[in-house]
């Protein structure tokens, strides 16, 4: 049986003795050097401990506060050491390579940056930050934050574009204009800062046409098109349903009225034709002039209305037969001619023909009037003006012998 020397004094030989008074206990004691100093060391019937590390059986433990580990510690085996330190079966891993399969990672904050990922699966990824950020959120990229409107920016690098393959947009805003594959210029875009008005357009089923409209808030809107200095707008069919068109707008334009201001009759001959004079123009009129007198000329090619009131006066005694035509460039125009009979001057002896045909011409040619008589008693005649004569005339203008309108009408 082993002594108790509680109490005792030990030969000097024995000062490292250890004992525990009255021995050992299921409560742990405290271990007494051999002079009765106590040590740092307890000692139970099945634990024991030195300060706060306890161990108990195979487990180790701190009484209080957490246990710190020592640099060199061996536990037999790497998947005794995961089930000592409770990190399941997670194998060990080089510091370049970690890969984790399966299990849940909850709590955690990875910074720094990243190379090689080929695929995060997630049902949301969000940035931290509070005010304004992003998250990805299934198939959709939303703007998340405290703050009431949030953008997203998405920047390239340098003249890099943001590549889209199919792109649907509820209301895009273009800040400057849209460029074409190449990066030039397709269609610029200026804003106004109060608009309310603005172009609609509109796609068609099968049968119909696209339609270009004008929208907004005003109940009528026109579309302006403003070409480039002397440019054009340029149309390839048009077809003007309703509207209308400024008549000194239209291109080439063309139209005049001549007469002839001498105050002498204009004689004819019975064995050749005589062109009619309209040496004065009343309208001078873009495009249309008269030369050598009878000459009619056009400058730009096209469809003209040509109308003629000749004044004939016969100063016979029988009424007498006038023939009326148009020549185009010095030829006969086919089935122009006209034939009048001026009557007797017993009869008046005056008679007014108003005679029009229509000619397309190319620009430069020119169209003249001619007639014939068959008797020299028939002129073209002038007639002086009237002076008023109260209570018998009214004022009455002169009567040229010819008065010739042209106008171009395609």
């Amino acid at each position: 049986m082993p002594t108790n020397l509680t109490g005792s004094t030990i030969a000097s030989t024995f000062d490292q003795l250890l004992h525990v008074d009255d021995g050992p206990t299921a409560t742990e004691k405290t271990v007494y050097s051999g002079t009765g100093v106590a040590t740092a060391m307890k000692v139970g019937t099945t634990s024991a401990s030195v300060g706060n590390v306890q161990l108990t059986g195979n487990t180790v433990q701190a009484t209080t506060g957490n246990l710190t580990l020592g640099s060199a510690i061996a536990f037999g085996s790497a998947s005794n050491a995961r089930t000592a330190l409770g990190l399941g079966t997670m194998a060990t891993q080089n510091s370049g390579a970690v890969a984790i399969t399966g299990g849940t990672l909850s709590g955690v904050t990875i910074t720094g940056s990243f190379s090689g990922l080929t695929l995060v699966e997630s049902t949301t990824l969000a940035t931290s930050a509070a005010a304004a950020g992003v998250n990805l959120n299934g198939n959709t990229l939303g703007a998340d934050g405290t703050d009431t409107n949030i953008d997203i920016n998405i920047t390239p690098k340098g003249t890099g574009r943001t590549v889209v393959g199919a792109l649907s947009a509820t209301s895009p805003r273009v800040a400057t204009g849209v460029n074409d594959t190449n990066g030039n210029e397709l269609l610029k875009v200026t804003a106004t800062a109060s608009a309310v008005n603005e172009l609609t357009l509109a796609n068609a089923a099968t049968g119909n046409g696209p339609t270009l409209s004008s929208t907004g808030d005003d109940t009528n809107i026109d579309i302006n098109i403003t070409p480039k200095g002397t440019g054009e707008v340029n149309v390839t069919n048009i077809d003007v349903v309703s509207g209308k068109v400024p008549f000194n707008t239209i291109t080439n334009l063309a139209y005049a009225s001549f007469y002839d201001a001498d105050t002498a009759d204009q004689t004819g001959s019975t064995t050749a034709a005589t062109a009619v004079e309209i040496a004065t123009a009343a309208v001078a009129g873009a495009g249309i002039t008269v030369a050598s007198n009878t000459r009619i000329t056009f400058a730009v090619a096209g469809t003209y209305r040509i109308n003629a009131s000749l004044q004939f006066n016969n100063s016979s005694a029988a009424d007498r037969f006038v023939d009326v035509w148009f020549s185009k460039n010095g030829t006969n125009i086919a089935n122009s001619n006209g034939r009048v009979a001026v009557p007797k001057t017993g009869d008046g002896g005056t008679y007014l023909l108003a005679y029009e045909i229509f000619e397309t011409v190319t620009a430069g040619q020119y169209i003249e009037i001619y007639w014939y008589p068959e008797n020299v008693a028939v002129t073209l005649h002038y007639r002086a003006a009237v002076a008023a004569s109260p209570g018998v005339t009214p004022a009455i203008p002169a009567t040229p012998p010819a008065i010739v309108v042209a106008q171009r009408i395609a």
